[in-house]
Parts: structure tokens; sequence; C-alpha cells
């Protein structure tokens, strides 16, 4: 039970963080001229920022290295998904070029998720460096004496 509401939790944060970066991103967004270069902010980058920032406030950073790998080859399809979709569209209509270009979409993710470091399973937990090693309190050297 303890570990559902933890999920639970992790997504509540999740959708609330998300929310509150939409809407400052919609602000910087209300700022920009011209228009069209608005989107570029829309709720996709600040929903993923959010969604890192609670990631790492709970999973830990090898959880949000998987995330963002994740993310960067979604992207990734999603472009190629935008730049095909539209002649496919004019060519072979709504429902097949629609079709067409989500084919594209998933082999491209597909592919990039088999050429990641790690395969289809994304970052391993070993990926993140470890921490420096401290010396033991013996190792230490005394301060320096003040000449005063």
């Amino acid at each position: 039970m303890g570990e559902v509401t933890d999920q639970i939790v992790e997504v509540v944060l999740k959708a609330l963080a998300g929310g509150v970066f939409v809407l400052a991103f919609a602000a910087l967004a209300e700022m920009l001229t011209p228009k069209r270069l608005a989107g570029v902010f829309s709720a996709a980058p600040s929903v993923a920022l959010a969604s890192l920032i609670v990631t790492a406030g709970i999973a830990g950073v090898s959880d949000v290295l998987a995330s963002a790998l994740g993310m960067q080859i979604g992207a990734v399809g999603f472009t190629l998904y935008c730049l095909i979709a539209v002649p496919l569209l004019r060519r072979w209509g709504a429902w097949w070029g629609a079709l067409a270009a989500l084919s594209v979409w998933g082999v491209a993710v597909a592919a990039g998720y088999a050429l990641a470091p790690q395969g289809l399973l994304g970052v391993r937990a070993t990926a993140v460096p470890a921490p420096l090693p401290r010396p033991a309190a013996s190792e230490l050297s005394p301060p320096p004496a003040r000449l005063s």
C-alpha cells in the first residue's frame, strides 16, 4: 500500500509543478514577439521540466537521467513526425497520412531506444558518478596555527 501511495503523491506533485511551470511559460510566451515563437514555450517543455524536478526530489539523479534520455529520444521522434506529417496528409489524407507519420515516429523512437547507451532500459543507476571519497578524520592535517 505504501508504494501505491508514493506513486500517487509523485503524480500529484508532478501535476502541480507542471501547472505552475505551464503558467510561468505562458506568461513568458505572452511577452514574446512575434507570437509564432510563443509555441516554443507551450506545455511540453514546462511539464517536462516540472517532471524532472519532481523526479529528482523523489527518485534521485539516476531516474532523472533515464527520464531525460527518454525525453530526448521522444523529441527527435516528434520532430520527425512533424516534418513528415504535412506531406503525408496532403498525399494520403487525414487517416492514412496520420497513421504513416505515426509509424515514422514509432520507428524513430524504437531506433533511438535501441541505439541509446544501455539499450531499451535507459540509463543504469551506475551511470551516475559516485561522490568523491572523503578522507578519514585521522588523515586530515590540523589547521595551521595563527601567528598573532
